[in-house]
């Protein structure tokens, strides 16, 4: 006979010497439930008498069917009276899980108690008359609810443990997704006023040297504006960040005065696909700022996405000053690359990866790698 205990959403703590339950956790024993398994369990105990060899041995098949018949009835008898004491014992509130185990051993041995004693009263013909018979009986009804009152006591400290456990998980969890919102936005503050100085200044300049330039470089940054009102949330496409990052390194290029080269290999069809914000932006920010800037002769930086068996493969490659800069941040413990692995970490788990290598001739290669299963960022 099993006790309905769903589990709680909300796991208690556990700790050594003190035992505490969620007040969530039910406990209450359905009376459907009840008299179900009441009934299940004391059919199924009764077939036991059909195993006797001597009942075959001396009656023939009528009579222990009629044996039979008795002997469920009183087992029914007895499953009733006990699950009636269930019943009223799971409606007491207990909080504590020894509290609830002597409850459910006591439950049993008075509801065998009763049912014997009904049995006695109504004369049933499988129930002993002497009072030894009857005090062994509940002394071996006392000694199954103990075993019982155990089993259930460690199974609901075992399931207790785990839920604890899950909860805990559950908690890093989600201290760990708000520091990363929190991160991403930290990133957000410091990469776009310095950006939009910069730019802002360089328009400035150029209104004075070169107008047309300036028109040029305001729509640009126009546009940018504009790509980065979808990358406000947590979740954007592969097309709104190579939008964001098309329209950033053509701003780049402008006050770079044509030391930068750019270059774009992504397919139409993977654009709809789900991509963390930001992701790539921070790489092409690195690629610019430790890559292309320190380098006498400029470079390239080529953004590329493509589909490898069941991952999205995303790269920012760049022909710069390569990880052998100094005060490059390429080695894997700059704030921006931290910062997307942890992003990346608990978007995704063990499902994606950041990894850096040199580029061959010279400069960095960042690869990024995402599930490609359709579902976007948990």
């Amino acid at each position: 006979m099993s006790l309905h205990a769903p589990t709680s959403p909300a796991a208690a703590t556990i700790n050594d010497g003190v035992e505490a339950e969620s007040s969530s956790r039910g406990w209450r024993l359905s009376v459907p439930t009840a008299l179900r398994w009441a009934i299940l369990v004391s059919v199924g105990m009764s077939t036991q008498y059909f195993f006797q060899p001597f009942v075959w041995a001396h009656w023939p098949v009528e009579e222990v069917l009629v044996g039979w018949v008795e002997v469920a009835a009183d087992r029914i008898v007895m499953a009733l009276f006990i699950a009636l004491s269930l019943i009223i014992a799971t409606r007491v509130s207990a909080q504590r899980r020894s509290v609830r185990a002597l409850l459910l051993a006591g439950a049993i041995v008075v509801g065998a108690a009763m049912g014997e004693i009904a049995l006695l009263a109504v004369g049933s013909p499988g129930v002993p008359r002497d009072e030894s018979a009857v005090f062994g009986s509940i002394a071996q009804w006392t000694l199954l609810a103990g075993c019982m009152s155990g089993m259930y006591y460690l199974w609901t400290r075992s399931t207790d443990a785990d839920a604890a456990a899950r909860a805990s998980e559950l908690r890093r969890s989600t201290i760990e997704a708000l520091r990363v919102q929190t991160d991403l936005q930290s990133l957000r503050q410091q990469i776009e006023p310095h950006f939009l100085f910069n730019t802002l200044a360089t328009i400035r300049r150029l209104s004075e040297t070169g107008p047309a330039d300036g028109t040029t470089m305001l729509r640009h940054l126009l546009d940018y504006l504009r790509s980065t009102i979808p990358a406000s949330g947590q979740h954007a496409t592969l097309g709104e960040e190579v939008d964001l990052i098309r329209c950033h390194l053509a701003i780049v290029a402008m006050r770079m005065n044509g030391r930068l080269d750019v270059q774009f290999d992504v397919p139409d069809g993977l654009r709809e696909h789900a991509c963390p914000p930001l992701t790539l932006a921070t790489l092409v920010e690195n690629a610019v700022k430790h890559g292309i800037t320190p380098s006498p002769t400029g470079g390239t930086i080529l953004v590329a996405a493509r589909r490898d068996g069941h991952d999205l493969e995303l790269r920012v490659e760049d022909t710069g000053a390569g990880m052998f800069v100094p005060e490059a941040s390429f080695g894997g413990t700059g704030i921006g690359l931290a910062n997307t692995r942890a992003r990346l970490r608990v978007l995704y788990g063990d499902r994606a990866s950041l990894i850096l290598a040199a580029n061959a001739p010279c400069g960095v290669r960042a690869i990024v790698r995402l599930p490609f299963d359709g579902s976007p960022p948990r």
